[in-house]
């Protein structure tokens, strides 16, 4: 009996951190075919609404996650640009699982390098109200706009709540293909100077909306 159980202690000592490097992975992946789930819908509802339609990626400070002193992109959502100038939400914020970001390194993501705070829109309220103790006024976001015709432009300039339609339009620009990336990781690997072991890569074709992944 005791052999036994000996031999069984060695196994699962030996199987247990390939286990957990699949876990990990199977996190990962799932995050990521999300936000390529949440960008096709963005791109999907702009061409059917003839509308401009946005993913914003939210950064904020969340107390509720491992690193919670850490301002990171915890979450996302789609949202349309409404002729009269305010915003309207199509999808609920998708939250990331706790332990997973969408890294705000220039290198790892150069996608999510402008961001703007988010402010009140027509009716007073946010769009986004993060956990935690963070406030909505404290939250910043990139953003990811699609148009009409399925092309992509990246927010790179700020803009302010008295913007008008043409300061907007000009924020919005089309990025370098090679600078055309966002990824998802591991929060323990957000402030590695060295490239992280696992990680899910999406880049987007900025013409067609297109989107391909790059794992590890």
């Amino acid at each position: 009996m005791l052999t036994v159980v000996g031999i069984i202690s060695i196994l699962i000592a030996l199987a247990a951190p390939a286990l957990i490097d699949v876990v990990r992975s199977t996190r990962l992946n799932s995050a990521g075919d999300a936000l390529i789930n949440r960008i096709s819908l963005a791109q999907q509802s702009a061409v059917s609404l003839s509308s401009e339609v946005e993913v914003r990626f939210y950064r904020y400070v969340d107390s509720t996650a491992d690193n919670p002193s850490d301002n990171s992109f915890y979450a996302y959502q789609v949202v349309q640009s409404l002729p009269s100038g305010g915003q309207k939400a199509i999808s609920d914020p998708y939250y990331l699982e706790s332990g997973i970001i969408l890294s705000a390194q220039e290198r790892m993501s150069p996608l999510l390098q402008t961001v703007v705070q988010q402010v009140e829109g027509q009716t007073g309220q946010y769009l986004f109200t993060p956990p935690g103790n963070a406030t909505a006024g404290d939250v910043s976001y990139a953003a990811m706009r699609f148009y009409p015709d399925g092309s992509m432009r990246m927010l790179t300039s700020a803009t302010n709540a008295d913007a008008n339609a043409n300061d907007v339009a000009r924020a919005y620009t089309i990025p370098e293909f090679n600078k055309s990336f966002i990824m998802v990781i591991e929060s323990r690997d957000s402030q590695s100077n060295e490239a992280p072991t696992n990680y899910y890569c999406v880049q987007i074709d900025s013409y067609t909306g297109r989107t391909r992944v790059y794992r590890p």
